[in-house]
């Protein structure tokens, strides 16, 4: 078993971490939702910065998820029952808070998306119509000053 200076230690350890964790997710969440709003206001561009931001916390989380399963292992092969605490419960809320804002902007997306496609076959739609009309155009009557 561990003593319990090392255990004290890598309790605080793991508080810590859980702690930067939430930190992150909570970033996460802010990210998510200004990309929802980037996403409601056509700022296609701010998204992609998003998505880069958000890819950035991804990894730091995955570090602390890491790091976090260590210790766990480390507190519990000696002999320690690591249990859930109210910042891992918030770790779940954020987690949970942040897959339904990226839900919202899929939606947004995706409508954005469908609305692009659309104004592109209008688009396409109107440069037909308005090659037709020139090309008929010279064919039609044509002006003589004589007359």
């Amino acid at each position: 078993m561990s003593s319990p200076n090392e255990l004290v230690k890598n309790s605080d350890t793991l508080v810590e971490l859980l702690a930067a964790q939430c930190t992150e997710l909570e970033k996460l969440l802010a990210l998510a939702r200004e990309e929802t709003e980037a996403a409601q206001n056509g700022m296609f561009l701010r998204v992609w910065d998003i998505v880069s931001e958000r890819a950035a916390v991804g990894k730091r989380l995955e570090t602390f998820q890491q790091q976090i399963v260590e210790l766990r292992g480390t507190l519990e092969s000696g002999g320690y029952r690591v249990t859930q605490h109210d910042i891992t419960d918030r770790v779940m809320e954020l987690a949970n808070l942040t897959l339904v804002q990226d839900q919202e902007t899929h939606k947004l997306l995706a409508a954005a998306r469908e609305e692009a496609v659309e104004e592109m076959q209008n688009l396409e739609t109107f440069k037909f119509r308005t090659n037709a009309y020139f090309h008929e155009r010279t064919k039609g009557l044509t002006f003589n000053r004589e007359l």
